[in-house]
């Protein structure tokens, strides 16, 4: 039998690592791609469809006619088209997806539009290296990187955006270590959103996006890649009418998506609620249905003030349950 170079056996260790931290619970996660009976089994970078930003967490992650936040560099672009001046925030969450962390400024222009850059890291978890007699090395840092360029603009009632995505695979040694360290695996990525508010004739605002679209993810020196998770979803905002009128300075939102593969059209649903008082205080529910075995109700609360806002939203997913990570998410925002 023909003997495997010891470098090339590292390498293939570590990238094994790699996989299992991305997938970060996969004796869980089985039955819950199973139970869905999407493809998501046999996509890559499902980093991309993972969450980002409490208040879109809250509610349901149903965010298509959502006004914008730098939340919407992740869901629908489109929405950063009105954002006045500008903003910058970090989004923090803890999840079977590992910890993760993204910033985004987004600068406004009454002429040009809006322009953002964001970074996300997310992190898979420390493991220490072993040659192949079994003597330990150093740590090995398991990560992944996506960088975003936005730009949005808005004629008339209508919003449209564009974001260029780069993601990357990698792995960081500190000690001594054997196998290949660095970028694993890169790829790139566009998303398209679009919004047009139905107002004066009805408080609703529709709108859509197409995200993850690009080349597949290949790590090297492998003949295969997988495809990029690429998404379409679509959906309204409503805008309930009355309720200021029972409780002065309150309001009531409530959004619905419908979210799908592009490569294999199987809708689910993606509903959410926002109660407003003063527009400072809100109180968030919502749920999403399971998209690469990650979903669940979800609740959060609000605070913002005049250039200060926070977030903070909890998801009851089932299958963090049965590992014992349950989603949380932190999201602050200021705006200059």
């Amino acid at each position: 039998m023909t003997q495997i170079p010891n470098r090339r056996r590292s390498t293939h260790a570590t990238r094994r690592r790699v996989l299992r931290g991305l997938l970060a619970a996969a004796p869980a996660l089985v039955p819950a791609l199973a139970d869905a009976q999407r493809p998501v089994a046999t996509e890559g970078a499902l980093d991309l469809v993972l969450p980002t930003g409490a208040r879109a967490v809250a509610l349901g992650q149903a965010t298509m006619g959502l006004d914008g936040t730098t939340e919407s560099v992740w869901g629908n672009p489109s929405g950063l088209a009105r954002m006045r001046g500008t903003t910058a925030a970090i989004h923090h969450s803890q999840s079977i997806g590992g910890t993760a962390d993204a910033v985004a400024v987004v600068a406004h222009s009454k002429v040009l539009g809006s322009f953002g850059v964001s970074a996300s890291l997310r992190d898979f978890g420390a493991s220490v290296s072993a040659d192949d007699g079994g003597a330990e090395g150093g740590t090995i840092l398991s990560r992944s990187l996506i960088y975003a360029a936005t730009y949005a603009a808005s004629v008339d009632r209508l919003n449209v955006g564009l974001s260029y995505k780069m993601l990357q695979w990698r792995v960081d040694c500190s000690g001594p270590c054997t196998g290949e360290n660095g970028i694993l695996a890169q790829t790139s990525a566009l998303d398209a959103g679009a919004q047009f508010s139905l107002d004066p004739f009805v408080p609703v605002r529709v709108g859509a996006s197409v995200r993850n679209v690009g080349l597949p993810m290949q790590v090297n020196d492998e003949p295969q890649s997988d495809e990029l998770p690429s998404r379409l979803q679509a959906g309204l905002e409503v805008r309930v009418p009355g309720v200021d009128a029972m409780v002065g300075g309150t309001e009531l939102r409530v959004s619905a998506d419908m979210v799908s593969d592009l490569r294999h059209i199987d809708p689910a649903p993606r509903l959410g609620a926002e109660l407003a008082w003063q527009r400072r205080f809100h109180i968030r529910g919502g749920y999403a249905s399971r998209d690469a075995g990650f979903g669940g109700p979800s609740v959060g609360v609000g605070y913002e003030g005049s250039n200060l806002a926070i977030d903070f939203a909890r998801l009851f997913d089932e299958v963090s349950s049965m590992v014992g990570a349950d989603p949380t998410y932190l999201s602050v925002r200021y705006r200059f």
